[in-house]
């Protein structure tokens, strides 16, 4: 933890407390068998995702879009921003629903990487991606091995995307970032930070009070229903 390797502590700490558990369940939220569960989760996680709509950042990206000049020959993304973005891209991850492969995309060569241009830009220039590129597998993993498998919020998702569309999210990603100033409160699902230091802070700072004989007051707030 002193030497920020995070991600190297708490997988340590997992590894003890969960070297003896078992990863089975043969019922979730009160289902049993592969057709009951997997609409189980099909439903709780169409409701989750359907939850909370935010059409101002809709809107706001297409606003940006928009200023783009469609008519321009330049485009938006090159050749060279594709085989950089191939390269940064991890190996040996799930494959896609599709079939293909990341490594696919990171050794196709130059051609391969020149028509991925030219569906990007289109993409972009146009407003419009089509449905079949933006599918995804949704998969449930377990949150912590030493707590109720049975309970459906012990898990959290994972979403399997398509190779091409993993990049084309990155180049986006990279491009049209949020400036939200709540952004800046955050620690976790945010890149080079981590919930660790920030728990840690927390912990000390109600210590120190508490061991001086005063009281510490907190107060949560369940973002989702904002």
């Amino acid at each position: 933890m002193s030497d920020k390797h995070f991600d190297k502590f708490w997988a340590a700490i997992r590894k003890c407390y969960n070297s003896k558990s078992s990863v089975n369940a043969d019922v979730i939220n009160g289902r049993t068998g592969d057709t009951a569960i997997s609409e189980m989760w099909k439903n709780h996680y169409q409701a989750l995702y359907s939850s909370a709509h935010d059409d101002g950042a809709k809107k706001e990206f297409l606003d940006r879009l928009s200023q783009l000049d469609k008519y321009s020959n330049t485009y938006v993304i090159n050749v060279h921003d594709i085989s950089m973005y191939c390269k940064k891209q991890k190996k040996g991850k799930a494959v896609c629903p599709g079939g293909i492969p990341m490594e696919a995309l990171i050794y196709g060569g130059t051609r391969l990487h020149i028509h991925l241009t030219l569906l990007f830009n289109c993409f972009i220039k146009t407003g419009y991606v089509p449905r079949s590129f933006m599918q995804s597998l949704i998969i449930p993993l377990i949150k912590s091995k030493s707590a109720d498998f049975t309970y459906v919020n012990n898990y959290r998702a994972i979403a399997v995307s398509t190779a091409a569309f993993k990049l084309f999210e990155c180049i986006v990603a990279e491009e049209y970032h949020s400036t939200s100033p709540e952004d800046m409160c955050q620690f976790g699902f945010k890149s080079h930070h981590s919930t660790g230091p920030c728990t840690r802070i927390l912990k000390r700072t109600v210590n120190y009070y508490t061991e001086r004989g005063n009281h510490a007051f907190l107060c949560f707030i369940d973002l989702k229903s904002v």
